[in-house]
């Protein structure tokens, strides 16, 4: 199954709640000195439309896309509102790695399903609009921009690395310091990962979805980067398939029948949409040369691949040592 960025792992059903109740109080941010407020302030950050300029430290702040939120919770704010989650959701429709951190009485989560509910952005009143991984269009962004300072994706969407997702929120708040230390922590989770599993050094690597349709993820997709970080490189196919990527999608349907030609050392294949018993049973997927030599990762988990796909500083440590096993055992595989 195909996880369309402005879909699945978006959300289902709105949570009802006031401003009021979603948010601090006017009391809470009266105890903030204007000063201390305002310190580092303004800043001015670049996007694909243009800039956004934040006058103040923001209090109240929305997140949309995905991750705005991991980075929010990571740098100690919380959101007064972010999407809900339907793709792999905790019962409160939160990412697993959110689970711990979020707080209907403090945050609203938006239905974003089918469009931005822009009157349930405007009713939280916020200070500031966070959506550095996101895909919207400029009229889309004009729109938010009216409601408060709207920090867009800087390149192509949903291709903004999670590196760049951190220090961009880091600096929308006033926490580049802070920001920096998370992407430093991330680093040295990923190079032990890499040092504790030499097997994935130089290794060619194809993430794909298989399904109704079949996806290859592109190297911009933070997934692929996170790999690459941990010593995977890009398959051929995967490279070809990029040479051809005009419009720098984040990933290509692929014919049933090219799937052969994005074969890898491992490849990591998301199958929730069917069962390993049905993969194995489809005449084309049980013939591909990583699938018949073992290097073959298949993962039915929606909360796994979750993490796996939506990268950042929170969904790093939470599913590393749920996917290194599997890693390992496909690159060792294809040794």
């Amino acid at each position: 199954m195909f996880w369309s960025r402005s879909g699945a792992l978006a959300v289902a059903a709105l949570v009802a709640s006031s401003a009021l109740v979603a948010c601090g109080s006017d009391d809470d941010k009266a105890q903030v000195p204007a000063a201390a407020a305002s310190a580092g302030f303004p800043v001015t950050l670049k996007n694909t439309f243009g800039e956004t300029t934040i006058a103040k430290k923001p209090e109240r702040i929305v997140t949309l896309g995905w991750n705005a939120q991991d980075v929010v919770y990571a740098l100690g704010e919380t959101p007064v509102g972010m999407p809900k989650v339907t793709y792999g959701p905790t019962p409160a429709g939160t990412t697993a790695w959110d689970a711990d951190k979020f707080d209907p009485a403090k945050t609203t989560l938006l239905d974003t399903t089918d469009s931005i509910p822009f009157e349930k952005v405007a009713a939280l009143r916020p200070d500031v609009i966070l959506a550095p991984y996101e895909g919207f269009d400029k009229a889309t962004y004009t729109k938010l921009s009216e409601i408060a300072p709207t920090v867009a994706y800087p390149g192509a969407p949903w291709q903004t690395t999670w590196q760049d997702q951190t220090t961009i929120i880091g600096k929308a708040l006033g926490k580049s310091a802070e920001a920096d230390k998370l992407v430093a922590g991330i680093k040295d989770l990923t190079t032990k990962a890499a040092a504790d599993h030499p097997e994935f050094k130089g290794k060619t690597l194809s993430i794909l979805s298989y399904g109704a349709e079949n996806y290859a993820y592109m190297p911009g997709d933070p997934r692929v980067q996170i790999m690459n970080e941990m010593g995977f490189v890009n398959a051929p196919g995967i490279e070809k398939l990029e040479q051809g990527n005009a419009k720098k999608e984040f990933a290509l349907t692929v014919s049933k029948e090219r799937l052969n030609d994005l074969d890898a050392d491992v490849v990591v294949g998301y199958i929730d949409g069917l069962t390993p018993e049905k993969f194995a049973a489809d005449k084309v997927y049980a013939s591909l040369p990583a699938y018949k030599k073992g290097n073959t990762y298949l993962m039915t988990d929606q909360q796994v691949i979750s993490g796996m796909s939506a990268v950042s500083v929170l969904s790093v440590p939470w599913v590393l040592d749920k996917i290194l096993p599997g890693l390992a055992k496909a690159a060792q595989a294809s040794s």
